[in-house]
């Protein structure tokens, strides 16, 4: 009887360890937020934030083009910023409104890929 108990207190734990796993998507979002609390901190500027955010996008999804154009882009823009060319806030402004796209294009995907039936043999 002990040993069914321990067995049984062992799958549930099991199980309860592998439901608080954070999604690839989850770990993103944490990290962006604190990289935002650490610019909005004064500690790394808006070009370090990107640079960062990019580095953590690879290590958690892989490089791809649309993420190295988004990236390159996002990068440009607050660059610009610094400098003066165009405000921080339309910066930003454009850079979330790719984001959007992206990830809009992302869950599109997502769902596509999860719909896709093989047909029958």
């Amino acid at each position: 009887m002990k040993k069914a108990t321990f067995i049984g207190l062992a799958l549930m734990l099991t199980a309860c360890a592998h439901t608080h796993q954070a999604t690839p998507d989850q770990r993103f979002e944490a990290y962006r937020a604190e990289v935002k609390a650490e610019r909005e901190a004064g500690t790394i500027d808006a070009v370090v934030e990107q640079e960062k955010l990019r580095d953590r996008y690879w290590q958690i999804y892989g490089k791809d083009a649309d993420s190295a154009g988004h990236f390159a882009y996002a990068i440009s823009l607050m660059r610009s910023a610094q400098a003066g060319d165009l405000s921080m806030k339309e910066a930003q402004a454009l850079v979330t409104a790719r984001e959007n796209e992206i990830f809009a294009l992302k869950m599109v995907s997502r769902q596509v890929a999860s719909s896709y039936e093989f047909p029958p043999n």
